[in-house]
């Protein structure tokens, strides 16, 4: 049921902080593209992983906590939303989260480093 009906289940969706950072850690890890990464994990839109690669450069894991802006639709759908939520990470899980962020960011800096060393030994060799 992961046709077109199940992506447009997920439009609204709010995801866990977990979840995004599993996304955002095989895109560095595995090279993904954006496409990719949205066909591995089912999210319907290109769009959600860049909002959340933006919310994670600008904030660190702050940044993929932020709620969606707006308002519930109505009140009941809020409170079934609130009891359904997962429980709390502990300081040491959020600690653990923020290092492996942190360690997936440094090896996509340095992949960047090395493409644009790359490209400069090209150029150099071209002139």
């Amino acid at each position: 049921e992961y046709g077109r009906a199940g992506l447009m289940s997920r439009k609204n969706q709010v995801y866990p902080i977990g979840f995004k950072l599993k996304v955002l850690k095989s895109i560095c890890r595995d090279s993904l593209s954006l496409r990719e990464a949205r066909l591995r994990f089912n999210i319907p839109s290109d769009s959600i992983i860049i909002k959340w690669k933006k919310d994670f450069a600008n904030f660190g894991l702050e940044g993929l906590k932020l709620k969606p802006k707006g308002r519930p639709k109505s009140m009941s759908d809020f409170k079934d939303k609130k009891s359904k939520s997962e429980k709390p990470l502990t300081r040491e899980e959020e600690l653990l989260l923020e290092n492996e962020a942190l360690r997936c960011e440094i090896d996509y800096l340095k992949k960047l480093q090395a493409l644009i060393q790359a490209e400069e030994k090209a150029k150099n060799r071209k002139s």
